[in-house]
């Protein structure tokens, strides 16, 4: 099968497309013939390096988490698929900046995909609307309450807009303003320009007492204590980029990090809200299948603004 990989650690640049042999189907797992995939910022982290101390990889290595398809293969002892079925999902055994990508059959990070809703759509969805549904869970946000995003416009932003908006939250953004349009039209009610000043300090202009959650895409470490600032008494502040222990922050702040938790039914249900148009999908730019590298290498670019998610489509 032809497939992008890296020979080793290293930039976006390296990676070349190639021959390689087709993903082994095991018991339990299915085959899928990829036509799209989308590409995040963990798959550049993956290959740069930057995580190899807690996710070393083998070489060589085939990029990529999320891709959409048609079931071309079931292995023994799984239900629920049959071959020519179209799907998508999350895949972490084998890369989907390929032609073909396995992943289990019982895993909840792969679900059946709506005929009305496209490869490329479909694809851009699992790895941030997975983490979007995590972190609003864990945010635990109710109608009518105050929800900050720093960093609203990538690809998790993109959902937690509005699947927070779906529960009646008042959501207030961090945007430039070529970008305020697009996130009122995701559900934003307030938009503050990032480029204009200290957004921690405006919020606060607004809302002296802080708000009820404030949700941090940008920060990790020790930045999170000044994102704890703009938390009201006994709110919450979430985070899928860690940082410092609970103890060095304000006793009245409710620290939460995340992990991407995808439990039965949550990627079914982000395909319905997305073919009924409930759910919009942003896709900043599609490469053909011959420029996949491009995609990463855009995306690791800090010259490049990404607005929602990059797709590659694959034939």
């Amino acid at each position: 099968m032809k497939a992008l990989i890296a020979d080793s650690y290293g930039p976006p640049s390296q990676l070349r497309l190639t021959e390689i042999k087709t993903t082994e189907l095991k018991d339990g797992y299915v085959l899928v013939r990829l036509h799209a995939a989308a590409v995040n910022p963990f798959d550049v982290k993956l290959i740069g390096g930057a995580l190899k101390e807690r996710f070393p990889v083998e070489f060589p290595h085939v990029p990529g988490m999320d891709g959409a398809g048609v079931i071309a293969g079931v292995g023994e002892d799984v239900e629920g698929y049959t071959i020519g079925e179209r799907v998508f999902g999350l895949f972490h055994e084998s890369g989907t900046l390929a032609e073909f990508a396995t992943i289990g059959g019982t895993d909840p990070r792969l679900a059946h995909l709506p005929d009305e809703l496209d490869f490329e759509r479909a694809a851009a969805i699992p790895e941030a609307g997975l983490t979007a549904v995590t972190i609003v869970r864990a945010s635990d946000i109710h109608e009518d309450q105050h929800v900050f995003i720093l960093g609203a416009t990538g690809g998790i932003g993109l959902f937690a807009i509005q699947l927070l908006k779906a529960r009646g939250a008042h959501v207030i953004v961090t945007a430039k303003p070529a970008d305020t349009g697009y996130v009122r039209t995701l559900g934003a009610e307030e938009v503050i320009d990032y480029g204009a000043g200290d957004p921690i300090v405006e919020l606060g202009k607004r809302y002296p007492d802080g708000v009820d959650v404030v949700i941090d895409l940008i920060n990790s470490g020790d930045a999170l204590l000044r994102s704890a600032g703009a938390v009201r008494r006994d709110g919450t502040l979430v985070s899928p980029l860690g940082g410092p222990a609970q103890s060095a922050f304000p006793e009245d702040v409710n620290v939460r990090y995340v992990m991407l938790d995808a439990r039965a039914g949550d990627l079914a249900d982000l395909a319905r809200r997305a073919a009924s148009g409930e759910l919009k999908i942003e896709i900043a730019e599609t490469y053909p299948f011959a420029q996949a590298k491009q995609a990463l290498a855009d995306l690791a670019d800090p010259k490049e603004h990404t607005r929602g998610k990059r797709v590659v489509s694959i034939p």
